[in-house]
């Protein structure tokens, strides 16, 4: 049976006349052209066509604001600007590059490895986004928008890097002058050793940035991993040398144990290895259920222990070569988690032909972008493909009245009716739309169409608060950006690492 069905009908809950709804002219909505799958219905019901609402503010400002000036590159900004301005005002008081404190560059380099190594530390991402999501929902929007961009430490961590090779720089070049011409240096004394280690850093410290540079990193990601995990404890482990080699060299009549303890550089060099060694402490190789959905999907079950909406995990075959990352599926008051696989590159598709009883996991569940879904009181969740496997928990916990929009190849064949019933369960008017039957959607507009239905506040704002997208990173992008640029906040993985 087919039924005429309108918008305003599904957002409010009652039936009128399409007469009635041109009059009162709901959300933007006007007359069909997509189709939308609802429970029980043997056939689709036509949907009226949508005008999508037009960018706020003008183009150039807009593009600027949301491709350039993102959180991310905000706090990109704030941490480079703040060295920069610290490294120009040592030179400024120093005058010439004889002048500087190799002491002094040394624990700049160290403050800044130290904050980038944080912000990729499992207990300091949980911490930072606990109290990121302890904000009310009473307060105002705009608080919580900011709040929600959490997830965008990132950039902190990408500059302070960034920023720590360029403080080592001034200190090779440095250290190189001391061993050339030793009368030039007057406040700290070097040798071969410490510049032999300068440059097997700094070596290590370009091959970092090479491989973190984002087209590169897309490409190779494999080489970055490994790049970014075996040069980064050479050069945590070559800094302990330098720093003892260089308290040596500068001591004077101090014991060696006293000129150590006086410098920030070793209690810095602490903390990031203590941030380095912890999650490698919780290694182990745990048991697993596997659950195969299809040939194109795998569903991986943990008892290890109990996670939360929005977490990942880290799991992995060959622990020093490579980790993948899965957003994890709880089940409320259920013991336990499972991961949605889908067959994405050679590792995913010989899991799913594995289907494995055993991997190895490390570190604890790290928040992830989902977990600042309850600072808002309503949202549209958006996913393609496997994507809808982090929006899973969160559908699950149903703590946020939520609509949902899935676009995936053939979702019963390739994931199994299990997780069809639970997107149904959070959002019986759930669209799930089979891009193999109705090609591909253009996710802007469906994601917009489920904002306008949710209908609109006594002030004329949308009851939706945010939309969310689990996706690649094109789709995720231009969601996002979609979204904004019309006014609604939207949050989606940035793709960093």
């Amino acid at each position: 049976m087919t039924l005429p069905i309108s918008l305003f009908t599904l957002a409010s809950g009652f039936q009128s006349s399409e007469e009635d709804v041109i009059k009162k002219k709901p959300a933007r909505v006007l007359v069909a052209n997509t189709i939308l799958s609802l429970p029980g219905c043997q056939e689709s019901l036509a949907e009226k066509e949508f005008i999508l609402s037009p960018e706020k503010g003008a183009h150039s400002y807009m593009w600027l604001r949301h491709y350039f000036f993102t959180m991310y590159w905000r706090l990109f900004s704030v941490v480079f600007i703040g060295n920069l301005v610290t490294i120009l005002t040592i030179f400024a008081y120093r005058r010439t590059l004889d002048n500087l404190q190799l002491s002094d560059l040394a624990t700049a380099t160290a403050s800044n490895i130290t904050v980038a190594l944080l912000m990729r530390q499992e207990y300091v991402i949980n911490l930072l986004f606990t109290v990121a999501y302890a904000v009310p929902t009473w307060m105002p929007l705009w608080i919580r928008r900011n709040c929600a961009k959490v997830f965008h430490i990132g950039g902190i961590h990408s500059s302070a890097g960034v920023a720590a090779v360029f403080w080592f720089v001034t200190l090779t070049v440095t250290t190189t002058i001391g061993l050339v011409a030793p009368e030039r240096i007057s406040l700290g004394k070097t040798n071969l050793a410490i510049v032999l280690i300068v440059y097997m850093i700094l070596a290590l410290c370009i091959s970092i940035l090479v491989t973190a540079y984002p087209s590169f990193r897309a490409k190779h990601h494999d080489i970055f991993e490994r790049t970014h995990r075996f040069a980064g404890w050479s050069i945590l482990a070559l800094f302990w040398i330098l720093t003892v080699l260089s308290a040596d060299a500068s001591r004077g009549h101090l014991p060696l144990s006293k000129a150590l303890t006086s410098d920030p550089t070793l209690y810095l060099l602490i903390i990031s290895t203590i941030s380095v060694i912890l999650p490698w402490l919780r290694l182990r190789k745990v048991l697993v259920r596997s659950e195969v959905l299809s040939s194109h999907a795998i569903r991986l079950h943990f008892s290890y222990t109990n996670t939360y909406p929005g977490t990942t995990i880290r799991i992995s075959e060959r622990p020093l070569v490579e980790w993948h990352a899965f957003a994890t599926i709880a089940k409320p008051e259920v013991d336990g988690f499972s991961v949605v696989v889908s067959n994405a590159g050679d590792w995913t598709r010989r899991q799913i032909g594995l289907a494995p009883e055993r991997l190895w996991v490390r570190g604890i569940p790290a928040c992830a972008v989902l977990t600042i879904v309850p600072l808002f009181k309503r949202v549209v969740l958006v996913a393609t493909g496997s994507g809808i496997g982090p929006c899973l928990p969160v559908l699950l916990a149903k703590k946020v009245p939520m609509r949902v929009f899935w676009s995936t190849p053939n979702p019963e064949q390739t994931f199994g009716e299990e997780i069809i019933a639970s997107v149904r369960a959070a959002d019986p008017h759930a669209v799930i739309w089979n891009t193999r039957k109705q090609g591909r959607p253009d996710m802007v507009r469906e994601a917009w169409k489920l904002v306008a239905e949710s209908g609109t506040t006594s002030n004329g704002r949308y009851e939706v608060e945010a939309v969310c997208i689990i996706a690649n990173k094109k789709v995720t992008q231009m969601v996002v950006r979609g979204m904004e640029v019309r006014g609604l906040a939207a949050f989606g993985p940035i793709f960093d690492s």
